[in-house]
């Protein structure tokens, strides 16, 4: 992003920190960058301020194994988490799904092209 009014807006918002992660994390991907995912919960609080609609709600869920028996490991069965929903961009997240840490750069890159749009 050039446009130096886009970026005095960004530097200005009180949740910067939550952007800078997301944009750290999609640019480095899953597989080698350190970088991890901001939550849930502070996407959402920076959706808010840039005034971008979501929905943010505790989520868990009981994942089954396809016998029909409910999948254990040391901690359980159930697992809690959160889930966002971006009606924007037709997204929803929940952070106690299979594949979510794989996913997570994909999230992002989509989250900051959304930001970047509202933006300018």
């Amino acid at each position: 992003m050039s446009d130096i009014k886009t970026m005095k807006k960004l530097k200005n918002l009180k949740n910067y920190k939550t952007y800078q992660r997301l944009i750290n994390k999609r640019d480095g991907g899953w597989y080698k960058n350190p970088n991890k995912m901001p939550g849930l919960r502070m996407i959402s609080k920076l959706l808010d301020e840039i005034g971008i609609d979501n929905w943010l709600q505790e989520w868990g869920e009981t994942k089954w194994r396809e016998n029909g028996l409910r999948y254990h490991t040391s901690g359980g069965g159930y697992y809690p988490g959160w889930r966002l929903r971006i009606d924007e961009i037709n997204m929803d997240i929940k952070s106690c799904d299979t594949y979510y840490s794989y996913n997570t750069d994909s999230y992002a890159c989509e989250i900051i092209d959304l930001i970047d749009k509202n933006l300018k």
